[in-house]
């Protein structure tokens, strides 16, 4: 009994495994996998695809974007007073005046522009169907998504610029101890003629545009009304950040062409071009949780070009090259 049972489950195992390898060979489903290496627009990667039918090829992979620095440049602005330390005359401005001042006062001396390096992070899994319509097999359309974290790039004062951040961050507190008639410390203060002329000037900070509507807090208290300025402070520990976000999941769509490279057919090569579908406009938060795109309008000339572009990018151009070794 014992023997019979064991040669019925060998012969169901034989004929599932024979059944198996006749559908995969004649259907050519799963009958290959390739394994490669991709380089483009995207970044690098790692892919592996193979056919679910004579016309359907699927491919999934992780592309990574390699890091690199790109340097922006904004201006510091004291109130609404136009930047810079000299005018057209060559003579001192309110932030020439201000920063000679709080180099006297405090040993730091704030300069009129801070840079910022912007480094793009984007690590993506990505899943595509190609599809295969003519008789050569070397044509084909492509659908299916790239997905990754929300957040895609980031920006961040440079180091040499700390100087000048921790230099604003003093000024602004001795503008609200002016403003609240408080002593600066221990009963210090300041003559009065310079109170007075802090208190005209204002607040020091980047103007990066105006208020596209009335901003209230958790209370439900009016913190900015509309067409007020948008100024960005230093943040407690004297640096300026920022960060651009994207959607977790981008549809694809493109074409492509490839070919074998061996006659054992076992190096291919392949050439794709598409566009990845971002959504809706981007977000841009800078470290105090306001979003310039949404939130705020009339931007300065030094984000202007910046966030002009940023708005811009609905979808993502997909350009890749990929080539491919074939493990069996």
């Amino acid at each position: 009994m014992k023997k019979a049972l064991s040669l019925l489950v060998v012969c169901f195992y034989t004929s599932v495994v024979a059944h198996s390898q006749f559908v995969t060979q004649e259907y050519k489903i799963f009958n290959h996998i390739d394994l490669g290496v991709t380089a483009g627009s995207t970044g690098i990667g790692l892919e592996a695809s193979s056919p679910v039918g004579q016309y359907l090829h699927v491919r999934t992979g992780v592309d990574y974007m390699p890091q690199f620095k790109y340097r922006m440049k904004f201006n510091i602005q004291l109130g609404d007073e136009p930047v810079g330390k000299y005018d057209s005359n060559n003579q001192l401005t309110s932030f020439g005046k201000m920063a000679e001042l709080m180099k006297d006062m405090t040993g730091y001396e704030p300069d009129d522009h801070v840079y910022m390096e912007g480094t793009p992070s984007m690590t993506s899994f990505k899943f595509l169907v190609d599809v295969l319509p003519f008789t050569n097999k070397k044509w084909h359309f492509t659908v299916g998504f790239y997905a990754g974290k929300h957040v895609v790039a980031r920006a961040e004062n440079v180091i040499e610029d700390t100087p000048t951040l921790v230099a604003v961050n003093m000024y602004n507190n001795i503008y609200d101890k002016v403003v609240n008639e408080e002593d600066l410390f221990m009963g210090l203060e300041l003559p009065p003629d310079v109170c007075a002329t802090i208190r005209s000037y204002g607040t020091m900070g980047m103007s990066l545009g105006s208020y596209k509507r009335d901003i209230f807090d958790e209370a439900g208290n009016l913190l900015h009304s509309k067409g007020d300025t948008y100024k960005l402070y230093p943040n407690d520990e004297c640096m300026v950040k920022s960060k651009l976000s994207i959607n977790k999941v981008r549809p694809y769509i493109g074409f492509g062409y490839g070919n074998v490279l061996s006659r054992q057919k076992k190096i291919n090569c392949s050439f794709d071009c598409g566009v990845m579908y971002i959504g809706k406009t981007p977000h841009v938060y800078t470290h105090d949780g306001t979003c310039l795109t949404h939130e705020v309008e009339n931007y300065g000339r030094s984000i202007r070009e910046y966030m002009n572009f940023a708005k811009s990018i609905r979808v993502y151009p997909v350009v890749n090259f990929r080539i491919a070794y074939r493990l069996f």
